[in-house]
């Protein structure tokens, strides 16, 4: 209990001292280890070096460098500009947009933070040029960026998967219906918002026009289709269609003319620096997690939760405001790495499904993305709209609300991530 008394309150203190989340998680990993007394201090490294060296783990750098060759290819302002013929005439055009073009991007990058920069960039100057107020332009994209990790691909679920041997295809199809959810709501209260703002709206695209956007963003929009069909038949791993997910963008680049040879020495920098920080972070956290097991802490916080009730829906509500909770503090991935070895034990006792679990542990923790004072998808679309925390904050809420409202039901349905897993992918 000492040990895991040490690891818990040295990472915070550090965390709240400002230190990196990084830092914080290896620094106190390390000394809770020191504390631990009977084990060499090798064993940091040599988990480290378990967590990252597996083929599941493969598929986060491939599906990043997929990313930056799409987003260099141009890729973005098709989806942005497909978007806005479908949806641009509806109220609070923009912002529809947006959201449409972060569900897009969905399946292309797989990561939170690159959607919110790539569409962010394009986007938010032309929300605050037509008058829209910051803190809705904030709002809108930091909330609509939490999309990405739930319709495949998603870093964060090939993560779970390696970490717990869930299927990461199933998990794949199973954030598709949430990730709907998320987007299709987010549309209809940035619509009430709009209206009650009274904030303009663009002239309905002619279907000439759509059809034009369509065949501009038709290999961008192929290449999630692509990955779904090869997982669901079988002909690749979820880390094979990272692979051929970065083939595809760099062909689609390189024929369209907007990625020369002598970009590839760039991309591929680019690629490999946005790795490196949740690489780093997922290998470091994975000793914090470690210590956790070792030192029994899932069988003590099952043993309470125990306790306290034996109903399931109850276990995953606590679970669920226990994960709104840690989000608010800790970064993503780390939180991932943290607590799954903690909270899927204690799922799977109570009955859960491994694939239902997994989707709310990932669609939970991304929640904390878009809440201070970790939240790194507001501080991104902060910093685009060079707009302070506390002036966006008030409509960043009412976001945030919906989002937890939407988590709580596919906790509590969890035919919701299950039902399409049964059909396209069963066991």
């Amino acid at each position: 209990m000492k040990v895991i008394l040490v690891l818990i309150i040295l990472f915070f203190v550090l965390m709240f001292t400002g230190m990196p989340i990084a830092v914080a998680i290896g620094a106190s990993s390390i000394i809770a280890l020191l504390v631990q007394g009977n084990l060499p201090g090798i064993v940091a490294p040599q988990r480290i070096f378990v967590m990252l060296d597996s083929f599941s783990m493969m598929a986060v750098p491939l599906f990043i460098l997929a990313g930056e060759v799409m987003t260099r290819g141009g890729i973005t302002k098709k989806l942005v500009r497909f978007s806005s013929a479908l949806v641009g005439h509806f109220k609070g055009s923009h912002a529809q947009v947006t959201i449409l073009s972060s569900m897009l991007m969905a399946g292309v990058s797989g990561s939170a933070s690159a959607d919110c920069s790539a569409i962010g960039s394009i986007l938010i100057p032309s929300m605050l040029d037509e008058g829209y107020d910051k803190d809705y332009a904030v709002a809108v994209l930091a909330s609509a960026s939490t999309i990405g990790p739930i319709i495949p691909p998603s870093i964060m679920m090939v993560i779970y998967g390696s970490m717990t041997s869930v299927s990461v295809g199933q998990m794949f199809i199973g954030g598709i219906i949430p990730g709907l959810m998320f987007g299709i709501s987010l549309m209809v209260l940035s619509y009430y918002v709009a209206a009650k703002r009274g904030y303009p709206t663009h002239r309905r695209s002619s279907m000439r026009e759509i059809w034009i956007a369509f065949k501009d963003a038709f290999w961008a929009l192929l290449m999630p289709i692509i990955i779904i069909v090869g997982l669901l038949s079988g002909i690749f791993t979820p880390t094979e269609a990272g692979a051929i997910a970065s083939a595809y963008a760099f062909i689609v680049g390189f024929a369209s003319g907007n990625i020369k040879f002598r970009d590839i020495k760039d991309i591929l920098y680019k690629a490999a620096v946005a790795t490196t920080i949740p690489m780093l972070i997922i290998g470091i956290a994975s000793v914090f997690g470690w210590l956790l097991t070792i030192n029994n802490f899932p069988a003590q916080i099952g043993a309470v939760l125990h306790g306290i009730t034996a109903d399931p829906n109850v276990f995953i509500i606590i679970i669920v405001v226990f994960l709104l909770i840690i989000g608010l503090f800790m970064e993503s991935n780390a939180a991932l790495i943290i607590m799954v070895p903690v909270l899927a034990p204690m799922a799977a006792a109570y009955g859960f499904s491994p694939v239902h679990f997994g989707v709310i542990t990932v669609v939970t923790l991304l929640i904390g993305a878009v809440t201070p004072p970790v939240g790194i998808l507001l501080f991104i679309s902060s910093s685009l709209a060079k707009a302070k925390i506390g002036e966006v904050m008030r409509l960043v809420w009412p976001y945030v609300l919906v989002l937890s409202i939407l988590t709580f039901i596919i906790a509590l349905v969890p035919e919701l991530v299950t039902w399409l897993p049964g059909i396209l992918m069963p066991t």
